[in-house]
């Protein structure tokens, strides 16, 4: 190949990125805080913002791809327990969201973001992992 020349990553190395994309998604959806300031800077509604992005990285929790060594048995897990709470959470609130402010005094937010603290421990005991090359596990 030519220098400069873009080169593909390998499955792995895609599925390693997916992963920390998770990562940053449930670090956002588990800090009321986090959500506050990214409101601040962001032009989108940023409660759709929460609602959609977990469905952009993780549309079915069974997928292939996460799957053993970039996800841990215990990460898939917490995936699969997450995607409940997000479904349930998805179904229990107006198909047009409010705003940050209204929807943190809800018990249907507040369930997701304790479900995203949840989801976010498991997935710190191995933290993120290089997006540029394999990872040896």
């Amino acid at each position: 190949m030519s220098e400069g020349t873009d080169v593909q990553p390998s499955d792995p190395v895609i599925d390693q990125r997916i992963r920390n994309r998770i990562i940053e998604y449930l670090e956002m959806a588990s800090s009321f805080e986090d959500q506050r300031i990214y409101q601040s800077k962001a032009p989108a509604h940023v409660p759709n913002e929460i609602i959609n992005q977990w469905e952009d990285w993780v549309p079915d929790p069974r997928r292939p791809h996460f799957s053993e060594p970039v996800f841990s048995r215990e990460e898939q897990d917490a995936i699969a327990a997450y995607h409940q709470v997000w479904t349930e959470v998805c179904e229990a609130t107006a198909k047009r969201l409010p705003s940050l402010e209204i929807l943190f005094d809800t018990a249907e937010w507040r369930r997701l973001r304790d479900a995203a603290v949840s989801a976010s421990a498991v997935f710190a005991v191995r933290g993120r992992l290089p997006e540029d090359e394999e990872f040896a596990f």
